[in-house]
């Protein structure tokens, strides 16, 4: 257990017996007081610079310098060291001048009563505050140290945005606005927030004072010419009993990061245009192709028009799975728990593989866009018949610990050294493989923010394992 540190005191008193006595009380009272005494002022100011005082407690009535001339000496160079006068006597006129020159305390002494507990007490308190003082400016000023330095506006106000209490020079660097005029009045801020912006900028600020934390966007129109968008975040300081007591927060630019997603947004739109014009452009020439090919071949088929009309399907197949891989990519709709069981058969029952069989051995819910990972499973179960046999049997259970689910065929498997690059776009073993079915697996299990990984089944075929 850590203990409390001491005090050290220094006590100046003219009168030896009463000197000898009053320290031997306080030290009675705590054992925490370290007591070094001197008989006169100019003993004092010796001790005060050679030891480390935490506080000085003197009598007033001592010849040559009395203990408010002392208290004045000792506030040129130290004024916030805790010093209390404890005398005999007392005047107002001595009390005034005491205050006047800086004392923290001045108590007259009782010559019935031991004040030693109450001197103790004054003692510790008045030291322990000011260490207490000092450590919140230390860390006041790394504070703005760190403060000067970033692009960040730190501040602090409080509960009822009435008082600012601290902010950093990077206000007027977003705002455009000198911190003074900020003092003067807290909330002109919002003069330079977007006029659009401004209502949800107040209603973020009468949540926070309320207790909840916020995080809102908002324009700032730092000049006529200059606009940025800013992010606010506010934290609520509460006290024990649950009342605010400051909103604390940061302020920073990104406006950067909102032309990002603007051009985001824009390269996806051009991105689903271009797909539409693909799917429109291409699709209708082939099923063209398509028809007419099957009215070529008749019903005595020929060899050479069946080779032609497998290759339109493939071609069709191939588009497909481009624009899938184009639109899907780390984009997903709303996620809901699904249970895995559901998600596996179904897409074992898209796919149609009728002479295959699947067995499920155990299902979790999955926080998941049903859509996109059924159209995933789909690419795992297409896979396995496409490598395995329409007979292949596929298992699909759930991993130990529920670490994530797994399927898993008992076909002739994936070699070791070609596991790692399955996913790739393009990479195939089959002659007719596009290679982007488990490229496809691979974009939709990360933008769930999953990982899925190839290794071998317990009868030697493919296992995907999806680790959620």
């Amino acid at each position: 257990m850590r203990s409390d540190p001491p005090v050290d005191l220094l006590y100046v008193n003219d009168d030896d017996r009463l000197r000898e006595l009053v320290s031997a009380q306080l030290r009675a009272e705590s054992d925490r007081l370290r007591i070094e005494t001197a008989d006169s002022a100019a003993e004092g100011e010796r001790l005060l610079a050679a030891e480390p005082i935490d506080c000085v407690l003197c009598d007033h009535h001592m010849p040559e310098v009395t203990g408010v001339e002392f208290l004045k000496r000792v506030r040129e160079d130290r004024p916030d060291l805790p010093f209390l006068l404890f005398t005999n006597t007392g005047t107002e006129a001595v009390a005034s001048e005491s205050i006047e020159a800086g004392v923290t305390d001045y108590v007259i002494q009782d010559a019935i009563e031991n004040q030693a507990p109450l001197l103790a007490r004054k003692i510790i308190t008045y030291v322990e505050h000011r260490r207490a003082q000092r450590e919140r400016d230390r860390t006041n000023e790394r504070l703005r140290q760190i403060a000067s330095v970033t692009d960040q506006v730190w501040w602090v106000f409080s509960p009822t945005w009435d008082e600012l209490r601290f902010i950093n020079d990077g206000h007027e660097a977003i705002f455009g606005q000198p911190v003074s005029e900020l003092r003067a009045d807290p909330t002109t801020f919002l003069d330079r927030v977007h006029g659009d912006d401004a209502d949800r900028v107040r209603l973020a600020m009468e949540s926070a004072s309320k207790g909840t934390p916020q995080v809102v966007e908002y324009r700032v129109e730092k000049s006529d010419a200059v606009r940025l968008w800013v992010e606010s975040r506010c934290k609520p300081i509460t006290d024990d009993a649950g009342n605010v007591t400051s909103l604390v927060g940061l302020t920073r630019d990104v406006t950067d990061r909102k032309l990002y997603e603007r051009e985001l947004t824009e390269t996806v739109d051009r991105l689903e245009e271009f797909t539409a014009t693909v799917s429109h452009d291409l699709r209708n020439p082939l099923n063209i192709a398509a028809g007419n090919l099957q009215l070529a071949r008749g019903s005595d088929g020929d060899e050479h028009l069946e080779t032609a009309i497998d290759a339109v399907a493939r071609m069709d197949d191939l588009i497909e799975e481009v624009l899938t891989l184009a639109k899907e990519g780390r984009t997903l709709g709303e996620r809901r728990d699904v249970p895995y069981e559901e998600i596996v058969e179904k897409s074992y029952e898209n796919v149609r593989a009728s002479e295959s069989d699947l067995r499920v051995t155990g299902s979790v819910p999955l926080s998941c866009d049903s859509a996109r990972l059924t159209q995933a499973f789909e690419n795992v179960v297409r896979n396995a018949v496409e490598h395995g046999g329409s007979g292949v049997t596929l298992t699909a259970g759930v991993l130990p610990d529920e670490a994530g689910v797994f399927v898993e065929d008992d076909g002739p498997g994936v070699p070791p050294a070609e596991r790692d690059r399955v996913f790739e776009k393009g990479h195939t073993t089959r002659r007719d493989g596009s290679g982007f079915g488990l490229a496809i697996v691979e974009r939709i299990v990360d933008a769930h923010g999953w990982d899925v990984r190839l290794t071998e089944g317990t009868e030697g075929g493919a296992r995907f394992e999806i680790l959620t």
